[in-house]
């Protein structure tokens, strides 16, 4: 087991924003907004937005790991391990320019306050086995045979709002509300469908695990994780054995073993060894009226799921061929 406390953990801070001085209205939601009042600009007329690199404390992680090992003597290994992952911080980087780390941090109220969350890395559960087994005949010749397989529940993500509906300057960090069927009714959408997105997003929410058990709330940073996702990896040598005491070694690897036996077809149904991701992390699309507080929102009628398949190479089968000669 390993814990970690973060002492000076990193956080991107907009220092051209006082504390936020309005409030949103919108059904359900009154979260704290800026108003151009709450800009530094409105005192120093030439500064937008002043993005520094901070410090803070707020972080930590437990790792715990249990692994089985066994050896037998016909040449027969095989291992099983098991990983829990809690990791917390205020702020999971994902760009290496200051406004991008800042703009990509899912914020609620005060978005320059260290608030702790799930953290973006890692994966909450995994299980990890491998398995060995080697064949010597004769005095020349051996083949090894190496099975390696994982399962794990990670992927975190939240859903924040395609739009800057608290006037902070970011169009990606607001994290969203989870309003109720009876909110969403008195919610205003945008353009001549309106009817048909608010139907296409109470339909969205009730397919959604997470959304579904959590209306009434606003969704926590990372809170959500995607679906179990495994793969298999088998490797193949064969060892020729030279008179002069070398050897010479081919190997096969195959990637995603399962998706080779099983690739569903060009649409990956029920395929093995395929991955889920998101469909959308940003479903709602939102302009707020700076005068009365009130946000415009609007749906893409064509979102269904919470997930879809990952057609990457993650989810695809991949095979490599080696030689190499051993002295």
């Amino acid at each position: 087991m390993i814990y970690t406390k973060d002492i000076n953990g990193m956080m991107v801070r907009n220092y051209g924003l006082n504390l936020p001085g309005g409030r949103l209205n919108a059904p359900g939601d009154s979260r704290p907004v800026y108003r151009n009042e709450d800009r530094v600009r409105a005192t120093f007329g030439d500064i937008t937005n002043a993005y520094v690199f901070t410090n803070t404390d707020v972080g930590a992680s437990t790792n715990i790991t249990l692994q089985l090992q066994r050896s037998w003597g016909n040449g027969f290994n095989a291992s099983l391990g098991y990983n829990y992952l809690d990791a917390t911080d205020a702020s999971s980087i994902e760009a290496e320019i200051s406004s991008d780390a800042y703009d990509r941090n899912p914020a609620y109220g005060n978005v320059n306050q260290a608030v702790e969350g799930p953290s973006l890395y890692g994966n909450k559960h995994r299980i990890v086995g491998t398995f060995n087994k080697k064949f010597t005949y004769g005095s020349r010749f051996a083949t090894s045979i190496g099975l390696f397989f994982q399962y794990a529940k990670g992927g975190r993500f939240s859903y924040t709002y395609t739009g800057d509906i608290n006037n902070d300057g970011s169009g990606n960090n607001d994290l969203m509300y989870i309003p109720t069927d009876a909110q969403i009714d008195q919610m205003q959408f945008a353009g001549v469908n309106a009817s048909e997105q608010r139907d296409a997003f109470k339909a969205f929410i009730a397919q959604d695990d997470y959304l579904s058990e959590n209306r009434g709330s606003v969704v926590e940073k990372y809170g959500i994780l995607s679906p179990w996702y495994n793969n298999w990896d088998l490797r193949i040598l064969q060892d020729f054995n030279t008179n002069w005491g070398n050897t010479i070694q081919l190997s096969l690897d195959i990637l995603n073993v399962g998706n080779l036996i099983n690739n569903g077809g060009s649409l990956f149904k029920n395929a093995w060894g395929v991955r889920q991701i998101p469909s959308t992390t940003q479903p709602l699309g939102v302009s707020t009226d700076l005068a009365t507080g009130i946000p415009t929102y609007s749906f893409d009628t064509s979102i269904k799921d919470t997930f879809v398949q990952d057609f990457s190479l993650l989810s695809r089968w991949q095979m490599q061929v080696g030689l190499r000669y051993i002295f």
